[in-house]
């Protein structure tokens, strides 16, 4: 008799839960609960995390209206997942269309982690279509794969990262030698072997979410297509940098990723990703730094 097929149910991942702050002064947050490690191996909390806190920070602090634009960020220390971040704000500037603060991050009297954050007004690509079309030029490269939405289910779930609640999916043909493309979603749902639904998700939220993903740079998968033989033996985020193209998207839904590696030397790496709904429409292009050392130091 053939084995019985059970689906893993999970509780929901409640997004407010893990990332809401808290005011504690005209220019002063606080994390409700301390960032999550992805795994207890790891020396600190998983920096997509904390990218996606500083967001919240952002937009907490600025006016109605305004969206992320773009983040230029710094892992100054590792943050450890046993007290809450402290985040203190500056508000460098107050325009009509764009408006600029600088974060810093705290964990006691250590600073741990800077951001320069740009957001701004009139982001959807959809409600600024006939501007778009008579008077410039919206411009993106699809992804090279043409899987397409629906084949999605097809693929099985490859990674669970449970501390963060990430689901990865990889595509079986890869089509372009320089990238790697795979799917990840923060919670899960209408999965054959998952279900663990995101909930409390509201306009802030999501794009505290699929910041998260942001720092999923999957070079396990990218390095071997890459027919890099040498792995590193230390790897940690130095800088991240996210630029936010639209905001119509549906962060409860499937991402795909392009991964690329531009440079490699001298202990760091230089990695570029960019993000497309599951209908690929390009939402984000990320840019990061790793500290990337392939020997032992002497």
């Amino acid at each position: 008799m053939a084995k019985e097929h059970k689906k893993l149910e999970l509780p929901p991942f409640d997004i407010r839960k893990a990332f809401d702050v808290t005011k504690t002064g005209p220019h002063s947050y606080l994390g409700v609960a301390p960032l999550t490690k992805p795994s207890q191996a790891t020396k600190g909390a998983y920096g997509g995390n904390t990218v996606a806190q500083a967001i919240l920070v952002a937009l907490r602090a600025s006016p109605a209206g305004f969206t992320p634009n773009s983040i230029h960020s710094f892992f100054i220390k590792a943050v450890n997942d046993k007290e809450p971040v402290s985040w203190q704000v500056e508000e460098i500037s107050n325009g009509k269309t764009f408006v600029n603060r600088f974060i810093r991050g705290y964990q006691g009297d250590t600073i741990v982690f800077t951001a320069s954050v740009s957001l701004t007004k009139n982001n959807s690509t959809l409600q600024n279509a006939a501007r778009n079309n008579k008077n410039g030029l919206n411009f993106s490269i699809p992804p090279n794969n043409t899987m397409q939405a629906g084949e999605f289910a097809n693929l099985p779930v490859i990674w669970r990262m449970a501390p963060l609640n990430i689901y990865q999916k990889i595509y079986s043909h890869q089509s372009d030698p320089e990238t790697v493309t795979f799917v990840l979603r923060l919670g899960i749902k209408d999965d054959p072997d998952y279900h663990e639904p995101l909930t409390n998700v509201d306009n802030e939220f999501k794009y505290v979410g699929v910041t998260a993903l942001t720092d999923w740079m999957a070079l396990d998968f990218l390095l071997p297509h890459l027919d890099v033989d040498v792995r590193p033996k230390v790897q940690a985020s130095i800088d991240h940098s996210v630029y936010y193209h639209e905001d119509d998207f549906d962060v409860d839904d499937w991402f795909i990723y392009v991964l690329s590696m531009r440079w490699a030397g001298n202990d760091r790496a230089l990695l570029k990703g960019d993000v497309y709904t599951s209908d690929k429409r390009h939402v984000m292009t990320v840019v990061q730094e790793r500290l990337h050392i392939t020997s032992p130091k002497l």
